[in-house]
């Protein structure tokens, strides 16, 4: 908890950087809702799904990507620096240390970046509301959830900066197969039937698609539980594959210079 508050506290130095986070967040909103609408043209609803719908889709999905955004290069950097054998030879969990610094980082960008911007998105792009009470808080929680599968995934991407030492390519491919598969670019109602059943099988919906589905009524409430514990599966065997590329990872460390 000391890590999440410094890490909150350090993003406080930099208010120049939150207002600019804050004003991309709104400029790709209104940007993506213009296209949309434009698509839709005249039409009240595209394949069965109504305007009103997609546009509060897409305001929650740009809002959640800018909170869920996380330092892709941190362990990179404490790698290619040589900074993180002193940080193993610390008492306490390296990995613990890294989710709390992202975590203070979310906490921030939810009450410094997340309630301006939602604010704005009620008033200016009129925001649905959740379906129902009961759909607004499966929606925190699969939120919630979705944030750990994201830094799960992250985390192994992370990782292999033990053997790949530049990780900017695959970085920019994992981006953009989340982009394009968790639904955060295009609501995946629009995806190709045989393609919507392959990205049901693997764990990107879980990210986005699944919590703004549950905030719509999109998802029945008989298989709201179902698409949580689908969540949860994803964070149990992403988290795994992490913690086995962990142990790998410190055994190969190798530390130049002195």
């Amino acid at each position: 908890m000391e890590l999440a508050k410094k890490a909150f506290q350090n993003n406080l130095a930099y208010r120049i950087d939150y207002l600019a986070g804050l004003v991309n967040t709104l400029v790709m909103i209104f940007v993506n809702i213009a296209i949309w609408k434009a698509i839709y043209e005249e039409e009240e609803a595209l394949g069965g799904v109504q305007l009103k719908i997609v546009i509060t889709y897409i305001i929650l999905g740009f809002l959640m990507q800018s909170i869920f955004a996380m330092d892709e290069y941190f362990i990179e950097n404490k790698v290619r620096t040589g900074l993180i054998s002193s940080d193993l030879l610390k008492p306490l969990s390296f990995r613990l240390y890294v989710f709390s610094f992202n975590l203070g980082n979310t906490f921030f960008k939810i009450l410094m970046q997340l309630a301006p911007a939602l604010l704005v998105s009620m008033l200016m792009f009129r925001l649905l509301t959740p379906f129902s009470l009961k759909m607004g808080i499966f929606f925190f929680i699969s939120g919630a959830l979705g944030f750990l599968v994201l830094y799960s995934l992250n985390f192994i991407v992370w990782v292999s900066s033990f053997w790949f030492y530049w990780t900017f390519s695959l970085v920019t491919i994992k981006d953009a197969f989340i982009m394009i598969l968790s639904g955060a670019l295009i609501p995946l109602w629009f995806m190709p039937q045989w393609l919507y059943d392959f990205i049901k099988m693997t764990p990107f919906d879980s990210i986005y698609f699944i919590p703004i589905s549950i905030y719509l009524g999109q998802i029945p409430t008989n298989e709201i539980i179902f698409s949580i514990l689908k969540q949860l599966f994803w964070i149990a065997i992403l988290t795994t594959i992490g913690h086995i590329l962990w142990k790998a990872a410190t055994k190969k460390l190798v530390v130049q210079g002195g």
